[in-house]
Order: C-alpha cells, then structure tokens, then sequence
C-alpha cells in the first residue's frame, strides 16, 4: 500500500510530504468512505477510510486516528501507491488538529443523462440502485461536533448531484451556516435554486459538461434530448453573477475522438458559452479513450486542447484544465 521514496523524505523540519485531502478530507461514495476522490491518477489505489460503508454511525476519533497512520508514513517518505503522481502531493508544514475541511460527495445512484464516456451507463446494474443513505445528517453532525469547518472545498459529483433528495437542503445548511467553496459538477438538465443562491452570493462555483456546440453533436454524447435545457440552466446560473463572480459558471467540454473532436464544434460551443455570458472554459479528455492512448495521443488532439486555451484567453475567459488533460500536455512537453 506505501512505497518508500528518497525524494518524499523532507528536509526541512517540521515540514512533510501530504496533501490537503489526506490531511483534513472525507469523501462520501456510495459504498465506502475515502480520503479523496482520486479522479484521474495513475494508480488505481484509493486511501480509503473505511470499506463497506452504507449509512453505520461514524466514530469520528477512529476517522481522524487513520488519518493519523498516514501522516506517519508520510513523515517517513512512505507514501501511498494511490498518491504518488498526485498534483496536490506538496511539501509543507501541515496542520495536524482533527478536522474536516474538504469534503466530497460522490453518490453514484443516479443521472438524468447517459454519457457515452460514463462508466454507470456502461454497468446499469451498478448504477441507479437505491440510494444506500444520506449524507446530511453526517454533515449536521459534523458541524455540531466543531468537526467540519469552513475554508477548504465542499465537492459534489458521481452522478447528477442536484437529483439527490437532500441536494436543496445541504446546500442551503452549508450557506445559512457561513459555508463557500462549494464546488458542483452537473448536467445542467435540472436547475438547482440553492445552487443558484450559492453562486449569486459568491459561494459556489458549478460546472456545466455540455461536451457540445450543437444538438446533433450533444444528443450523440450525452443520448438525451437535453441540449437547449442545459443552455437555459447554465445561461440561468450565469444571470445570477456579477462581475466579481462572473468565473463561478463553468462550461466543460470532454473531447471524445471521433464524435466531438473539431474546431468547428468547439468554437460553436465557445460562442454559446460567450453568448450566455460564462466566463470560464474547462476541458478534458475521455478517461478510457486516454487511459488507451495515453502514450501514443494525435498531434491534432494537443493541437485542439492549445486552439481551445488561445481563443479562451482571446475571449477573456478562464481556462481550466483537468488533470488528465494537464498530464498530457506534461508528457508532451517533456518529449520535446
């Protein structure tokens, strides 16, 4: 599970190699709690917390004493399989008090659209099962108990987030208790009001997978008639910034080889998205088309990644890359 490296050993005292979500993060999946998401990196291993995990009372102290267990390797240059290409492995002089900050919500029981790219609608029997249990009074309790606090990032993903029957009312618990930092990936099928209030107060940020330009190009990605529903919602969510909060809107595209891979689709998607007033650009890569091909990816895939970064910043908007997109570009430049 731990691999001893030379390079993770710090030299400056009271200093270690971690990161922020094995030091102070919990992720709620459907069957089991972890430390992080480990969305994108290149050993599948996750540092789980506890396995087989489907509603049980949490003993918080157990939670925070296997936290405890890494940060002792780690202090030693041992460092979990799951974590060693991770972006947010740093060195630093962390805060061991007993807390939570980041915190991740992945539920995986439902979604009212059918990506191609998605896992779940390749494993239906996998996926929109009953929802196992709730994660709200999980987070009450934490709050109550001083256990979860304010400043990190409190993430929703792993299926359609806004679904969720408890969705309104976490979101609105987070804000009326002086929460931000709340990060949500959605369809963009159903509009969220508490979504809404937490980004017209500057409090949340939501991302928008449109993977598209056109409705032709979206009903082949996403296989739901949905296209003109999800530019209504995004462009919704856009009207409720101002000019400070203009970034919390995100348009995602996920470039799918041999479906949505052109310019001539992605500048109508940019358009769309400039139009509808969304100031920040995101792009990724389809996971197992790029766990594939990886080592061997077609110059014009780089070549539309850097078009889609110069007419961003043509556009003023933000550019964000995911991290698969962002180890690609790596490899590339260190080829060169």
């Amino acid at each position: 599970m731990f691999i001893f490296d030379e390079k993770f050993v710090s030299k400056k005292e009271g200093h270690y190699y971690s990161c922020p979500w094995i030091e102070h993060g919990l992720v709620f999946f459907e069957y089991k709690l972890a430390m992080c998401c480990n969305c994108g990196h290149s050993n599948s291993a996750q540092p789980l917390v506890r396995n087989n995990f489907t509603g049980q009372k949490i003993e918080w102290e157990r939670i925070f004493k296997v936290k405890e267990m890494y940060r002792r390797f780690h202090k030693k240059g041992k460092i979990h399989k799951g974590c060693i290409s991770c972006p947010y492995l740093q060195e630093a002089k962390w805060d061991e008090s007993k807390y939570i900050d980041n915190l991740y919500i992945s539920h995986w029981t439902q979604c009212n659209s059918k990506c191609i790219y998605c896992y779940a609608t390749q494993k239906p029997d996998e996926f929109e099962v009953h929802q196992m249990y709730h994660v709200f009074p999980f987070i009450k309790d934490m709050f109550e108990k001083g256990i979860l606090r304010p400043g990190g990032q409190i993430a929703f993903g792993g299926g359609e987030p806004t679904l969720l029957d408890e969705f309104e009312d976490i979101v609105t618990y987070l804000l009326d208790n002086f929460f931000w930092g709340i990060r949500v990936h959605s369809s963009g099928i159903k509009y969220s009001p508490a979504l809404a209030r937490a980004i017209e107060e500057i409090r949340g940020y939501v991302v928008v997978s449109v993977d598209s330009g056109s409705p032709e190009v979206f009903e082949k990605v996403k296989r739901v008639p949905a296209y003109d529903k999800v530019r209504e919602t995004i462009r919704k969510y856009a009207l409720k910034t101002n000019f400070i909060g203009r970034y919390l809107v995100g348009a995602k595209y996920i470039i799918i080889p041999g479906i949505n891979d052109t310019i001539e689709e992605i500048e109508k998607w940019l358009k769309a998205n400039y139009d509808a007033g969304i100031y920040t650009t995101v792009i990724d890569i389809e996971e197992s088309w790029y766990l594939t091909n990886r080592g061997k990816v077609p110059k014009y895939i780089i070549d539309l990644i850097k078009y889609v970064e110069k007419r961003s910043k043509q556009l003023n908007t933000n550019f964000e890359l995911y991290e698969r997109v962002q180890n690609l570009l790596n490899d590339v430049n260190m080829k060169k």
